[in-house]
């Protein structure tokens, strides 16, 4: 059967939430959202002071959640958008790995003052905790993959704002989300 989100041509799923009527509307990313770049820094830039800036990077992803094994922290002053926020998406749009890219997380309960590195960006808007979900979508790997280059290893923001999913109202995405983060911790 086909799902809404992953694009086809019907308007609604048939699996929901029986309160739900409404048609579900077709929007790019872009429309609803915006991406930032990440931080290019050097290595002079780095220092042992876990109360400087956390650099997020590709390995503080793992099994899309937020890990902290693998930090580096960097004095700089950024600009107050680059700092990362409680909701945003963390994604990765450059890497060695093909395989890496598009992986994503939702930062939640951060414990650092935090931005993103230069092969990462953020997608930040009101309606991330649904968002994330279609993220883990094969609707949303076939646009990654589709845009992929054949050497090069990497997305950009502007390809992501092109993608287009299916979104319900914003009463329904809550509780989708709310559903399917409560799926996500069981299963934690």
């Amino acid at each position: 059967d086909c799902v809404a989100v992953w694009g086809c041509k019907m308007i609604a799923p048939k699996l929901r939430f029986s309160q739900f009527k409404d048609e579900w509307k077709s929007k790019k990313l872009g429309e609803i959202g915006e991406f930032i770049n990440g931080l290019t820094y050097s290595p002079s830039d780095i220092t042992n002071d876990e109360n400087q800036l956390l650099v997020l990077r590709s390995s503080n992803i793992q099994d899309s959640q937020l890990a902290f094994d693998d930090n580096v922290f960097v004095n700089l002053i950024v600009e107050k958008e680059k700092f990362t926020q409680e909701n945003d998406i963390l994604i990765c749009v450059r890497n060695g790995s093909r395989n890496l890219i598009g992986k994503n997380t939702i930062i939640k309960n951060l414990p650092y003052k935090a931005t993103h590195g230069a092969f990462m960006s953020i997608y930040r808007s009101p309606f991330n905790s649904f968002i994330v979900q279609l993220f883990q979508t094969d609707k949303y790997y076939q646009y990654i993959n589709a845009d992929l280059g054949a050497t090069i290893n990497s997305i950009n923001g502007s390809n992501i704002k092109k993608y287009k999913f299916y979104f319900p109202s914003e009463k329904e995405q809550t509780k989708i989300a709310e559903f399917l983060s409560a799926v996500d911790d069981k299963i934690s």
